[in-house]
């Protein structure tokens, strides 16, 4: 579990960026905010895992999109994680400069994890071991990342596991609704292009009832879902009854977007073997607000088996979540700033005399005071 990201000039993260994270967090902010980036930087660290710090920028179109933007010298962007591991507890975090708006080194690395049978540390500055376990310091390149070559060392492959298990999902009914060709990676990929492969592999104990019960509770007329076979392709089938007419099955290409993206989503949420850290972007978007209770359910059921962290700036999921799970997201003079909701709005919420979703309707979410930019 991530218990806290400290960001400084990521995208649009300005500097000593600290958020802090439960079982359930929403992080809430009107469009362009910022909410995206932070989710972001937690996919960032991720990617940097699974295929190396480079690979992550590259996909990330280079370091200049990933640097938060500077008139002048660029700015180094710096990403530390907390988290509670199995086994005891960690913290990492890395640092990177460059003279320029399109090169990047890594100017430090550092990792402290402790756990029952002792403290393992390591610390790397402008490419070179200044601490770490004997017998363990491999050849250094600045452009990548220490913890990902030692990683498969058992005293770090625990925190290395943690932070490649961070999943952030921004559903798209589209790719849902196209006929997709079998592929047996896993975890669900960020916009669904494995979703039928995922339903396929899985046990259907594990997803389908009740993907098909809370279907059902948005549509009123779902019975049953299957994986069926189309050419090369697979595709998903959803069967539906209308009064005095035989149950028929549509293909997912004649469902409506919302259908699909709540599949989408509980699907990710179901999938086994979980994902320890789920975040899911916006999950209200094309999702009818009477189908909102719906889906925080889900989210809410998930926290027994994963961390989840939601974006949103729906006033009907707000009213659902507790005021201590709200991070606002706010951007000030084209910075993004964090922060818990501020303690005179959330005693009005907790009292009752007001919703969350209310509160965010009539004044909007405001953060903690006092807070600055540094904070």
């Amino acid at each position: 579990m991530i218990t806290h990201l400290t960001v400084s000039n990521y995208r649009s993260l300005g500097e000593n960026v600290r958020i802090e994270f439960g079982k359930l967090t929403v992080l809430v902010g009107p469009n362009g905010s910022g909410k995206s980036n932070v989710m972001d930087a937690l996919r960032f660290v991720a990617d940097a895992m699974h295929m190396g710090l480079s690979g992550a920028i590259t996909m990330r179109h280079g370091i200049g999109a990933v640097r938060r933007w500077s008139g002048g010298h660029p700015f180094n962007v710096v990403l530390r994680v907390g988290l509670t591991l199995p086994s005891g507890r960690a913290e990492y975090g890395f640092e990177l400069t460059g003279s320029s708006a399109e090169e990047y080194e890594v100017k430090s690395e550092d990792a402290d994890v402790i756990r029952g049978n002792g403290r393992f540390r390591f610390r790397v500055s402008g490419g070179k071991w200044q601490d770490g376990p004997e017998g363990l310091r491999p050849p250094l390149d600045k452009k990548n990342l220490a913890l990902q070559l030692i990683g498969g060392d058992e005293r770090f492959e625990e925190l290395v596991h943690a932070l490649q298990n961070i999943a952030v999902y921004a559903i798209f009914p589209d790719t849902l609704r196209a006929p997709q060709k079998y592929s047996p990676t896993k975890p669900m990929s960020r916009h669904g292009d494995n979703w039928v492969s995922v339903l396929k592999d899985q046990p259907a104990a594990t997803w389908k009832p009740d993907l098909i019960a809370a279907l059902n509770k948005l549509t009123g007329d779902t019975l049953d879902i299957k994986v069926a076979q189309a050419a090369s392709y697979l595709v998903v089938q959803f069967q539906h009854v209308s009064p005095n007419k035989k149950p028929k099955w549509f293909d997912a290409t004649q469902e409506s977007d919302g259908t699909l993206r709540v599949a989408g989503i509980i699907t990710a949420l179901l999938q086994e073997p979980s994902v320890p850290v789920i975040g899911v972007e916006e999950p209200e978007l094309t999702v009818h607000p009477g189908a909102i209770p719906l889906l925080y359910d889900h989210l809410k059921q998930a926290t027994k088996r994963s961390q989840v962290i939601v974006t949103t700036h729906s006033p009907e999921l707000l009213d659902l979540v507790e005021p201590d799970e709200v991070r606002v997201v706010m951007r000030a003079e084209g910075e993004t700033v964090v922060a818990p909701m501020r303690a005179s709005q959330r005693e009005v919420v907790k009292s009752g005399l007001m919703t969350l979703g209310e509160v965010m309707r009539m004044e909007g979410l405001q953060q903690e005071l006092p807070f600055t930019a540094a904070e």
